[in-house]
């Protein structure tokens, strides 16, 4: 046993008053009700006060919008000009970034705009005209901006890259060092993400000075507090076995497809069957549906919200109790993020997952990426077939993620 190595154990957390923040940041972090820092906030904001660039990589949750955003706050709050620059990869990120900073507005007289696609161009430059202390953005519309001569980045003294695996998964990267062009060298650059493959850590390199690290958790896997469910199904049965999930569910749930044609063919499915507390986002519906559904989920005025990962992996609601996945992600990766939405903040939650013969291929890679086997059915259950005489009745295979290795 002496020869045994020591267990490294895991940083302390500290409270707000030892991060090193003001008596009026603190003020604003007691107002918003947040009792406790989150590992990640008590690791991170000491070392964004200091001025360090950062990579932060940790899972789904942990309150990464506050760690950026009360520094932010604190270093801009009472001057004038544009000093904060937040990346976003979507548009729903993008807003919920810039929900944060206008909820605390009327006490820090800081002014942020959003910069997103499906809005008017006109809007936006009579917004930028009033010389916004922080702006959120997507690269896209930004580049527009930059284009046109509306939007000058010379004074940025924060720039925070957010979800920057997704933003370079979606092609971002022309617009990002565009954008980056804009900017000085003597900036402090921030970087976010929920994996660091090896595209974010080249643009790290590149843009970043010396950049310290931060890992919180197992960023392969989900919050300790959601416990798993796999459902062996044949693809005719999948909306039989959603819908029970459903009447069995008396909280919120977010229901995940593949594609924005799935969402929009699973949405009317569903009320046709009644259930007219079920809500669709994706990227075919206009911004203002997408937003009004959003808050609607929020508020509670619908249960059901059914999106894909480009929209969903945006979308922060508080107390999701179950997570489904009607159609498994095509990267295992997307799996993490997609069941992160529920036990946030430390509330436990669920994820159901609808698994079909041929969702094998990335079954194995959620395994390889868990760290655990999923035992499967016998026979034929899961490989589709209309034409089979008789149907096994499907097995549920539930384990918690807390005892992943």
């Amino acid at each position: 046993m002496d020869n045994e190595p020591l267990a490294t154990p895991a940083p302390e957390i500290k409270p707000w008053t030892e991060l090193g923040l003001k008596p009026e940041t603190l003020q604003l972090i007691e107002q918003s009700g947040f009792a406790t820092p989150t590992p990640v906030q008590s690791q991170a904001i000491p070392r964004v006060l200091a001025g360090e660039d950062l990579i932060v990589s940790a899972q789904t949750g942990t309150g990464k919008t506050a760690t950026f955003g009360y520094p932010m706050i604190e270093r801009i709050r009472g001057r004038k000009g544009t000093y904060g620059l937040v990346l976003a990869p979507s548009r729903e990120i993008a807003l919920q970034t810039q929900e944060f900073f206008v909820k605390h507005k009327e006490t820090t007289g800081i002014h942020s705009v959003s910069l997103i696609g499906g809005t008017e161009l006109k809007a936006d430059e009579k917004e930028l005209a009033s010389y916004p202390q922080i702006i959120v953005a997507t690269p896209g519309r930004l580049c527009d901006h930059i284009e046109r001569g509306n939007v000058w980045l010379e004074y940025v003294e924060v720039l925070v890259l957010d979800e920057a695996d997704r933003m370079l998964e979606m092609g971002f990267s022309v617009q990002v060092n565009k954008i980056l062009e804009q900017t000085t060298s003597s900036r402090q650059t921030l970087l976010f993400s929920a994996t660091v493959p090896p595209e974010v850590d080249r643009l790290a390199r590149k843009i970043m000075k010396n950049p310290g690290r931060i890992a919180v958790g197992k960023t392969s896997s989900a919050a300790k507090t959601v416990e798993q469910n796999f459902i062996f199904t044949d693809e005719d049965d999948k909306i039989t076995k959603l819908i029970k999930i459903l009447n069995d569910e008396t909280g919120t749930v977010f229901v995940f497809t593949r594609s924005k044609l799935g969402t929009a063919e699973l949405w009317r499915r569903l009320r046709s069957r009644g259930y007219m507390d079920a809500g669709q986002v994706h990227s075919d519906l206009r911004q203002i549906d997408r937003e009004g559904t959003l808050q609607d989920f929020k508020d509670g005025k619908i249960r059901v919200l059914i999106a894909t990962d480009v929209v969903g992996r945006g979308i922060h609601v508080d107390n999701v109790a179950h997570v489904v996945n009607f159609d498994l992600p095509y990267e295992a990766e997307d799996y993490i993020h997609r069941i992160g939405r529920t036990g946030r903040a430390g509330e436990s939650g669920r994820a159901t997952s609808l698994v079909t013969f041929r969702d094998r291929e990335v079954l194995r890679d959620i395994e390889k990426l868990i760290g655990r086997t999923i035992p499967r059915p016998t026979g034929d259950v899961g490989r589709a077939s209309s034409s089979r005489p008789k149907k096994k009745r499907p097995k549920i295979v539930s384990s918690a993620v807390s005892n992943f290795n």
